[in-house]
C-alpha cells in the first residue's frame, strides 16, 4: 500500500509495520529493528498517533507505543475519501471566488526542474499527458544524440506509447545522420556537420522542456509553461524546419 496517499511517508510505513511485528516497542526498540535513528522514529510515531494508526502505552515513566489493527486502514481510506468528495463539491464556488482577480493565465506561467532519469521520465510523461488533455496531435523537438543516449532509461517505452496516442513529432536532429526512423515522426538535420549541443529541446502546446546533459553525463531538465514563450520557439523551429 502507498502510505503517502493518506498524508504517511514510507518511513511512517516501516515504522508502523515494525509495531505490528513487536507490540508494545519503545523509540530505542524500533531504533534498532528499522536501522532508522531515533529522531527520526520520534518524529514517524508522532505523525502515526496523528493519523490514528498508533497509541501510546504507559508504564510509569517510561513510554511504549503500539499499533492499531490494520484493519483502521479502511477506516482511514474511508475518510480521506470522503474528505476529497466534501471538497470536489465546493471546489467549484472557491474557484469562482477568484473571478477578477485571477483571470489572466499568463499571472501563473511557471519553471519546473527535474534531475536524473526518473526527471527525464517525468518529462516525457508531461508530454503526453499534455497532448492527449490539450487535444494536440504533433510536437516539435530538436534532439542531441548525448541526451538522447539517456533520455528514455527510465521510460523505454515513450515511442510505442506517443505512437499508440496518435502523437506525431517533428525532429531537427543534431549530430551524424541515422538511418532508423520513430513511427509517425519525420526528421531533418541541423547543419552539414555533425555536432551536438548536449541540448534537447521539447515544444509541445504551451510548453518548452530543455534537457541537457554535462561532462560527467549528468542530466537535467526544465518545463517551462508560458504560451508566449512556447509560441516564439515555435516559430523559430517552423523557420528552421523550412530552410
Amino acid at each position: 500500500m502507498d502510505y503517502s496517499l493518506i498524508g504517511l511517508t514510507i518511513r511512517d510505513k516501516r515504522i508502523y509495520e515494525a509495531l505490528v511485528r513487536f507490540p508494545e516497542s519503545s523509540v530505542r526498540k524500533l531504533a534498532e529493528e528499522t536501522h532508522i535513528n531515533r529522531g527520526s522514529v520520534f518524529e514517524s510515531l508522532r505523525d502515526l498517533l496523528a493519523a490514528g494508526l498508533v497509541t501510546r502505552v504507559l508504564y510509569g515513566k517510561r513510554v511504549m507505543y503500539r499499533a492499531k489493527d490494520p484493519e483502521i486502514l479502511r477506516e482511514i481510506i474511508e475518510e480521506k475519501r470522503q474528505e476529497l468528495a466534501l471538497a470536489k463539491s465546493s471546489v467549484g464556488a472557491y474557484i469562482q471566488s477568484f473571478a477578477g482577480q485571477a483571470n489572466d493565465p499568463s499571472l501563473f506561467h511557471f519553471t519546473s526542474l527535474y534531475k536524473g532519469d526518473e526527471g527525464l521520465a517525468a518529462i516525457l510523461r508531461d508530454v503526453l499527458k499534455t497532448c492527449r488533455m490539450s487535444g494536440v496531435s504533433e510536437y516539435r523537438s530538436i534532439s542531441s544524440p548525448r541526451v538522447s543516449r539517456y533520455l528514455y532509461n527510465n521510460f523505454p517505452y515513450f515511442s510505442r506509447e506517443r505512437v499508440k496516442q496518435g502523437i506525431f513529432v517533428r525532429v531537427l536532429r543534431q549530430g551524424a545522420r541515422v538511418s532508423e526512423e520513430m513511427g509517425s515522426a519525420e526528421s531533418r538535420y541541423l547543419g552539414s556537420a555533425p555536432y551536438d549541443t548536449g541540448c534537447y529541446t521539447l515544444i509541445y502546446d504551451s510548453k518548452v522542456a530543455i534537457v541537457t546533459i554535462n561532462e560527467r553525463n549528468d542530466t537535467s531538465g526544465i518545463i517551462v509553461d508560458n504560451q508566449h514563450f512556447a509560441d516564439i520557439q515555435r516559430q523559430m523551429f517552423d523557420a528552421m524546419w523550412n530552410m
